[in-house]
């Protein structure tokens, strides 16, 4: 049997907090638009970027709550959402507890009206992974197994009961093992993985305060100047540029930084030593062009 939980609320809510982030990068973006380059316009883009990474994380997260479905047979309970689904042996069940028993306690992770994706402890049950879209707690009811407890919603559940124990009265037809299955599941793992998490976000902070030291020292600069490559006055290769030269100098990191940050991710399927490598490279590439900028205009 299929089941969908009631999802209206917490798409509606949803959508409007995707639609608000993307609201702010696009009135950040026609603010910096409009302006001369310095610290402020700098920092509109950045925060643009942000408001556009959140705008499309929330994105994701709407479409894994439209994708939400329970699928029960005479095998197995499996909890869908977005691009994993949890698969949960029928004979494992070992009882069901409506939410009006136990409570609801708060939810860690994705958790808005109509909408709870993550972790929470009851007293009674203990740790509780939450696929709920619960309002009130007659909207919870709570999947206990050997392994982990799990917190649904369906429209009916002393009827989704009465499914299940009809269906482990009658026994299984194939032997079903407790485990977690993941679409693109390199890309998954990645976003589970703190490590990567971080030395992937180090690098874009990187990224960001090359602009932002640029920035603020943009409009101190003359007009035209001497810029010396390697950034020494003995060197040979000397060239008069114009002061909006020096922001290709940001944009060729940002570049590289994009480049390192998506063939980490891509690499980091086939090994993760590599994915981190790439990571580790693109913040070092920002640490040099930031070293550049500072040692080319220190006498400017």
């Amino acid at each position: 049997m299929f089941y969908q939980p009631p999802r209206a609320l917490g798409l509606m809510t949803g959508a409007v907090l995707a639609a608000w982030a993307f609201s702010i990068a696009i009135v950040l973006l026609i603010f910096g638009w409009g302006r001369a380059f310095d610290f402020v316009t700098a920092i509109a883009y950045i925060g643009a970027a942000i408001s556009f990474g959140v705008a499309l994380l929330f994105s994701y997260w709407c479409y894994a709550l439209a994708t939400m479905w329970y699928a029960l047979d005479r095998n197995g309970l499996v909890i869908h959402w977005g691009m994993l689904s949890q698969v949960v042996p029928l004979e494992a069940i070992e009882r069901l507890v409506p939410g009006t028993s136990a409570g609801v306690p708060s939810v860690g992770g994705v958790s808005w009206m109509g909408y709870h994706v993550g972790r929470g402890r009851i007293e009674r049950i203990g740790d509780v992974l939450f696929y709920s879209t619960h309002q009130s707690p007659d909207q919870v009811l709570y999947v206990m197994t050997s392994e982990q407890n799990y917190a649904i919603s369906v429209q009916d559940p002393a009827a989704f009961a009465r499914e299940i124990q009809v269906r482990q009265d009658l026994g299984t037809t194939a032997r079903v093992e407790h485990h977690v299955e993941r679409s693109m599941p390199a890309l998954q793992g990645f976003w589970t993985d703190r490590t990567g998490i971080m030395l992937a976000s180090a690098a874009a902070a990187l990224g960001a305060l090359v602009w932002l030291v640029v920035a603020a020292r943009y409009n101190s600069l003359p007009e035209s100047f001497e810029l010396y490559f390697p950034p020494s006055r003995s060197s040979p290769l000397v060239e008069l540029v114009g002061r909006s030269a020096v922001l290709e100098l940001p944009r060729t990191a940002s570049m590289l930084l994009i480049a390192n940050l998506v063939f980490g991710v891509v690499l980091y399927a086939w090994d993760r030593v590599a994915g981190y490598t790439l990571f580790l490279a693109g913040a070092a590439i920002q640490v040099g062009f930031l070293v550049a900028f500072v040692l080319a205009t220190s006498d400017l």
